[in-house]
């Protein structure tokens, strides 16, 4: 059975990824933990369309609750820190074969960059594989 991360963050733009974890458990057998990593690094934060409505924490618990009620095997981590170290510690300490992360808003290039850091350290020091994900909409156009 594959172990399977998926990365969320503070954004509500994230929420959906923890849906498509759902998903992903119920199609194959996998392992999936979600992970928040609190970067106070980050310094664009979310404009106020992308705020949560309550705590970020307590919005995806209750979004894996519905999961688990239909025995899909989800585990979900908070931890604090800079995404590019958290991120391949998590993936050695848990036989992590498979990350999933969400791709910056267009036009975010310090997320980008980010991001781009973040792959490089996955890359570099772990031998997991990782996919770029990007929130498309039902008409097929990208948000």
């Amino acid at each position: 059975m594959k172990n399977v991360l998926i990365i969320v963050d503070k954004s509500e733009s994230s929420l959906w990824l923890a849906y498509y974890a759902m998903g992903l458990t119920s199609r194959i057998a996998v392992n999936v933990s979600l992970l928040m990593v609190v970067d106070e690094e980050i310094d664009d934060g979310p404009d106020e369309s992308e705020e949560w409505i309550g705590s970020p924490e307590k919005r995806l618990e209750s979004i894996l609750a519905e999961g688990r009620s239909d025995n899909m095997r989800l585990d979900f981590y908070v931890v604090h820190g800079r995404m590019e170290e958290e991120i391949p510690k998590f993936i050695l300490q848990n036989n992590i074969s498979r990350l999933f992360i969400g791709a910056p808003q267009a036009g975010s290039h310090p997320s980008y960059a980010k991001l781009m850091k973040i792959i490089d350290r996955v890359n570099t020091t772990t031998r997991c594989e990782v996919e770029v994900v990007q929130k498309v909409s039902a008409r097929g156009r990208r948000k």
